[in-house]
């Protein structure tokens, strides 16, 4: 008995060894690099996995992939994930990714709880009728790296120096994203915020962060309709930008049986609830 378990414990000496010392020899892998131009200067900015990955919502996993949770992250990967930019003449920025996925309360996304999920090829238009064939996996593994960072002016000053992340996904197919950049009030890497709460990063579903990108002015947008996965009344967002930042009203509408919009039972800021 003595020996058996001092085997055991021998064991697992040396599979905590190895796993620390594969570990150490990990060395950052650089996911996607954009110039980005800020004020006429060309800054490098890049995503690095900066622990190993494992796919998630895998082209394999047919029965998974096309599924609500796997809405914006298939065909993908997860792990530790930094925003790393890079300017002349200053040090390096680096911003962590993988806790941005808990700021988004009740979304799903795939992976291990702390890690990020990330597409890593792009989900194309034909897929769901050509899921079961034998080399449907290889052949998407083939395509290129899907494009992460798309810049865009979302605080609308003037400079496309920030980008889209998605966070989670909300049921179903509501793909749930912050902005992450620089702005003048705020020249280091972060993530946006709202006016009341610059600190706490505003998750917004991607097509209210369009809306607003293309705004002139404020833009109301659906939050969730009358009826949508049973819920029993109807938001409305209203977002606005100005110099003190983004501002998000949320208003609530009563619903009728007909799935009808009502009267107006409560008006708040949307990070008040």
């Amino acid at each position: 008995m003595r020996l058996t378990a001092f085997r055991l414990l021998m064991c697992a000496f040396v599979f905590a060894v190895a796993a620390s010392s594969f570990a150490e020899k990990f060395r950052p892998v650089l996911r996607e690099e954009k110039t980005v131009l800020v004020d006429g200067v060309k800054e490098d900015w890049g995503l690095e996995w900066v622990s190993p990955t494992k796919p998630v919502c895998s082209p394999e996993e047919p029965d998974v992939w096309p599924t609500c949770p796997c809405e914006g992250f298939a065909f993908g990967e997860s792990g530790k994930l930094e925003l790393v930019r890079k300017r002349p003449g200053q040090e390096e920025e680096r911003l962590p990714i993988s806790t941005l996925f808990a700021e988004c309360v009740y979304c799903e996304h795939p992976g291990d709880p702390g890690d990020t999920a990330l597409r890593k090829w792009d989900v194309r238009d034909r897929d769901r009728d050509e899921a079961d064939a034998p080399d449907f996996a290889a052949r998407v593994k083939a395509r290129p790296l899907a494009k992460v960072m798309h810049f865009a002016d979302y605080d609308h000053d003037g400079r496309a120096t920030e980008f889209l992340f998605q966070v989670g996904e909300l049921p179903c197919g509501k793909r749930m994203c912050v902005v992450i950049g620089i702005s003048r009030n705020n020249p280091r890497l972060h993530v946006f915020g709202s006016a009341k709460h610059p600190g706490k990063p505003l998750v917004l579903q991607e097509h209210q962060w369009e809306a607003l990108l293309g705004a002139k002015g404020p833009v109301k947008v659906m939050n969730w309709k009358c009826g949508d996965h049973g819920y029993d009344a109807e938001e409305e967002l209203e977002l606005s930008i100005d110099a003190s930042g983004i501002h998000a009203t949320k208003y609530v509408y009563e619903c009728h049986k007909d799935l009808v919009r009502g009267r107006l039972l409560k008006k708040s800021g949307l990070e008040d609830d």
